[in-house]
Parts: structure tokens; sequence; C-alpha cells
């Protein structure tokens, strides 16, 4: 019943996002005006949660008997979003490029993976994201406070 009323409640999200993202002028593909991306998202949304809703009304609900989520699991779940939150915290004092290392080789090192990998996929991941991003594409990111 839960995942019902989720299914359902992303799907009115979804058309809600939908419906503000109509009146931005959508330009072309050649020319993205300002709602180009929020229709593109708006729409992926409102497939994605149709499948969803879909798929969990055909299931039916699931009895007492379902598998329950491992606490390990919701532990990950619970650090990624922490980690998340603490990204976008972070990113407006010390910038794109070191927020985004502390991000990745955090999230890798709670996932398990040695420190020494962690630090330099983090190091690779940010300093290529950046440079794809904030030189090639040139998308104004957050220097930070400490380098203003």
């Amino acid at each position: 019943m839960t995942e019902r009323l989720l299914a359902l409640a992303v799907v009115a999200a979804s058309g809600l996002y939908l419906l503000n993202a109509l009146p931005l002028p959508w330009g072309t593909v050649a020319r993205p005006g300002a709602g180009f991306f929020p229709l593109a998202i708006g729409l992926f949304g409102i497939a994605f949660a149709v499948a969803w809703t879909t798929s969990a009304f055909r299931r039916g609900p699931a009895g007492a008997g379902g598998a329950a989520i491992p606490a390990e699991a919701r532990g990950r779940v619970v650090a990624t979003t922490a980690a998340l939150v603490g990204f976008c915290l972070l990113l407006p004092w010390v910038g794109y490029p070191a927020a985004a290392l502390v991000f990745a080789a955090g999230s890798l090192r709670w996932l398990g993976a040695p420190w020494r990998a962690a630090l330099v996929i983090g190091v690779a991941s940010a300093a290529l994201s950046y440079y794809l991003f904030g030189v090639l594409l040139s998308v104004p990111l957050p220097r930070g406070v400490l380098f203003d």
C-alpha cells in the first residue's frame, strides 16, 4: 500500500513540476531556452512515475511476509543522503572541486573502498567533472568563500 501511495505522490509531484515548467520558453534543440531542461525532466519524471505506479498496482499489495530492508542497507541510504546534504552545505564555502572531492571520496570510503582508492577516484572525478563542466562547458561553478 505504501509503495502505491508513494508512486502516486511521485506522479502528482512530477505533474506539478511539469506544469510549472510549461510557461518557460522552450527554445530548440540547437538553442535551448530556459524551459528546455525542466520540460525534459518533467516529461521523464511523469514517464517514470506512471511506469512505477502501473507496476505497483499490477503487483498488488505486499504481504506481511515481504522482505525487510537490512539495517546495513538503510544505513547506507542515510549516509548517502547525509553526504549529499553535506555536499550542498559545503559547496558555497569551499567551492566545487573541494566539495566534489570530499563527497566522492567520503561516499566511496563509506561504501567500503580502501582509503587510497577512494582518494584517487575522488580526485579524478572532481578534476574531470570540473574540467568538463567548468572549462569545456563554461558552467559557472562555485569557487567558494575561501577562494574569492
